[in-house]
């Protein structure tokens, strides 16, 4: 069926655009009439050649809150949910998020629910589903929407304080490979020229180190980065499975330094997600099964997977916690504080605010301690070379004399 592409007029004078798959014009015509607008232009839709990398990327969570936060604001004002998406994809930055809003619109017009025709995009998480689909049955899509805009926009906080934490690091160690490959692969070369014609003999260990790297980089830089390339993608082969997945969770949780922090970041997660679903009025057991697709750890799942057969069984939230071993024991203590006083949600809330800020001062400490080491690692980089320029001058220079 091919696709039209249409410009009409509203009953108010508004112009509005879009696309609609029809058999042909006459059909448009009768579709848009029955909307009550009035056809000004009709087309074929023919796509060009059009490279549009947003289309191979998923939607950002910055994006998804923005589009709950106005979504909720919309619905306050009064205005119907088709109207709503209406208004949103026109004012949506991101072409992918645009192109789905449209296509969702669609799907509400013929009658299907929010949730439903969301649903079927993978770039909308489980959770922001079922929190539509919630709102929807209980009547609140507008406040619901809020909470979820104020939950992702956190989201989205928290990863920019870590890659934050983790870009300059990242940059220097970077520059610092570059600057030794350099000093290994172009200058040394033309040192080692100048001793011979200095008429040294016998070199020092270390400069033979450097002058044998740098012989190897020279003549096999080819065969190095295929075996880079090789390395790689068999690591990343094998990190796709299952096995693979459990081990790269597990050390994620118990690397040196890092562990804690990777800890205190799925706590903080999972405490804020459980909160945000058991206020809304899903049950344990629902909150859990959505959690648990939110942690991001493998390992977790697995442990929250028991942990819903604990429950079934009668045992309580907060006692199956503690003996999971995966979260701080704070967490439990918490929780089992909230089932018995049935301020579950407020608890959860107060304690992913305790985690953030633990997330928060820990980064910066990692921040403070990971910048000297790597100044420190470059600096006696850089001197083993520099000393294995020197030892062999002052081996000609003492001859001399």
């Amino acid at each position: 069926m091919p696709t039209f592409q249409y410009e009409a007029k509203t009953t108010k004078g508004n112009i509005i655009k879009g696309k609609i798959d029809a058999v042909g014009e006459e059909a448009i015509i009768e579709i848009l009439r029955r909307k009550d607008y009035y056809p000004i232009k009709i087309a074929e839709y023919k796509e060009g050649f059009n490279v549009n990398l947003s289309e191979y990327q998923k939607v950002p969570m910055k994006d998804i809150a923005i589009f709950a936060r106005q979504f909720a604001v919309v619905l306050e004002a009064g205005i119907t949910i088709l109207r709503a998406i209406e208004i949103l994809k026109e004012q949506s930055e991101n072409k992918k998020l645009k192109r789905i809003l449209s296509e969702v619109f669609e799907e509400v017009q013929k009658g299907n629910s929010l949730s439903e025709s969301m649903g079927k995009y993978k770039d909308f998480p489980k959770m922001f589903i079922s929190m539509i689909s919630v709102g929807e049955a209980s009547g609140t899509l507008d406040s619901i929407m809020n909470r979820m805009a104020g939950y992702y926009d956190k989201e989205y906080r928290l990863r920019q304080k870590i890659k934050s934490a983790v870009t300059y690091p990242i940059i220097v160690s970077v520059f610092a490979f570059l600057v030794v490959v350099m000093l290994v692969t172009f200058v040394l070369p033309k040192f080692v020229v100048m001793l011979d014609s200095l008429g040294a003999k016998e070199l020092p260990l270390p400069t033979r180190i450097v002058m044998g790297s740098s012989s190897i980089i020279q003549h096999y830089y080819i065969l190095i980065i295929l075996i880079v390339i090789a390395i790689i993608i068999i690591a990343n082969s094998l990190l796709k499975t299952k096995k693979g997945t459990i081990a790269l969770d597990t050390f994620k949780m118990k690397v040196p330094m890092f562990g804690s922090i990777y800890q205190k970041i799925v706590t903080a997660r999972f405490a804020r997600t459980f909160g945000i679903l058991v206020t809304s009025g899903l049950s344990v057991l629902e909150s859990i099964d959505i959690s648990k697709e939110v942690v991001g750890n493998v390992v977790i799942k697995n442990v929250l997977d028991l942990l819903e057969e604990d429950i079934k069984k009668g045992e309580s939230l907060g006692e199956s916690l503690k003996t999971s071993n995966v979260f701080p024991l704070m967490l439990s203590q918490m929780i089992k504080i909230g089932e018995d006083s049935g301020t579950l949600d407020y608890v959860l809330d107060k304690t992913a605010e305790f985690y953030d800020g633990e997330v928060d001062s820990a980064t910066a400490q990692i921040a403070v301690m990971v910048e000297p080491l790597i100044i420190i690692v470059l600096a006696a980089v850089v001197g083993f070379i520099i000393i294995s320029v020197i030892l062999p001058i002052f081996d000609i220079y003492n001859a001399m004399g």
